[in-house]
């Protein structure tokens, strides 16, 4: 599904596509970040030459999708790419946010251990698949997740917490929620999971309910993957905002009937119901944004619970025959 704008704070860049890698062995190797944001720093804190050939071998790829990003430049080769990136980075601001960003990410250990045991329950559910290289950087502000092939990258400074100080010239408080060094895990796996599993439906084809399944199922691997984390972590939602929902899931459903909307191709409709928003606008200002992915959500796991679906299953299913599978009527 192709969305408009996918959170700020959740904004994918994709620079070729990840691929999964598969294993023969049954046994996953842990999983390691690397840590191209600290490369990066100490190469900006003292240039050298020998440090950009450095950089240039070990972040072929990566290296030049943040000169991308960053100073709009891909080519790593092109003389003025080097010092543009210090340039870019030279700014006090930035290198404040960059000095957290290092600081709050400083050990990656229990991430890593949480994305390991991610990534066997990836095994146990999607036979021969595993998660690609992992890596952090740090964008300014700017895409979050960069994907690569065989390659996910992180922006760090985008999850230095909700209250963090300079998030708030720049981002409004529905989007500064998630903002939060917990959300790292789960996106690395809704990074891979969008770019690698869920495969989207051609645009011309898209319904409001296509989008909400395909949200649905994206968030029901997720629930898999991260079995130790509650809903309102994966959707991105408050306690309150969740609470909504539950209360209002059967005027919601109600209401996208009587509307006609299930079956719309209008874009600016689907777009209401499953991008981030302050609030969903087809339904009140009370609702948090995104409700159409919550429906989605409850769609897709009543049809699993119902039918005992794997998630393999599950992703190949056309979404009218996971909707009357399920049964769904709130």
């Amino acid at each position: 599904m192709k969305k408009i704008s996918y959170l700020l704070i959740i904004l994918f860049s994709f620079i070729g596509c990840s691929s999964t890698v598969k294993k023969d062995n049954e046994q996953q190797d842990k999983v390691s970040i690397m840590r191209f944001d600290r490369d990066l720093n100490d190469y900006i804190q003292n240039p050298a030459t020998e440090k950009e050939s450095a950089l240039k071998s070990k972040y072929p790829a990566l290296l030049p999708a943040l000169g991308q990003i960053t100073i709009n430049q891909l080519a790593a080769n092109d003389p003025a790419f080097f010092p543009d990136l210090r340039e870019y980075f030279s700014h006090a601001a930035l290198q404040k946010i960059y000095k957290d960003a290092l600081k709050t990410f400083d050990n990656t250990t229990s991430y890593e251990e949480e994305l390991t045991k991610a990534n066997a329950l990836i095994a146990q559910n999607l036979s021969g698949a595993s998660l690609p290289q992992l890596a952090m950087h740090v964008s300014g502000f700017k895409e979050n997740v960069i994907i690569l092939n065989n390659m996910i990258s992180i922006s760090t400074d985008k999850y230095l917490g909700s209250n963090y100080p300079a998030y708030q010239e720049f981002f409004a408080p529905y989007q500064r929620q998630q903002m939060t060094p917990k959300m790292v895990v789960r996106d690395y796996l809704k990074a891979w999971i969008m770019s690698d599993i869920i495969k989207s439906d051609n645009d011309d084809q898209e319904t409001l309910l296509s989008a909400m399944v395909e949200e649905g199922k994206i968030l029901y691997i997720l629930s898999v993957l991260l079995p130790d984390y509650n809903a309102n972590d994966l959707i991105g939602y408050t306690a309150d905002q969740t609470k909504w929902c539950v209360e209002n899931e059967k005027s919601v459903w109600q209401t996208m009937i009587k509307q006609s909307n299930i079956y719309t191709s209008d874009h600016m409709i689907i777009t209401r119901y499953v991008n981030d928003a302050p609030y969903t606008s087809t339904l009140s200002l009370q609702s948090p944004g995104r409700v159409g992915a919550w429906v989605g959500w409850q769609i897709v796991s009543q049809y699993a619970k119902k039918t005992n679906a794997s998630i393999q299953d599950i992703i190949t299913l056309d979404p009218q025959e996971i909707l009357k599978g399920s049964k769904y009527n709130p």
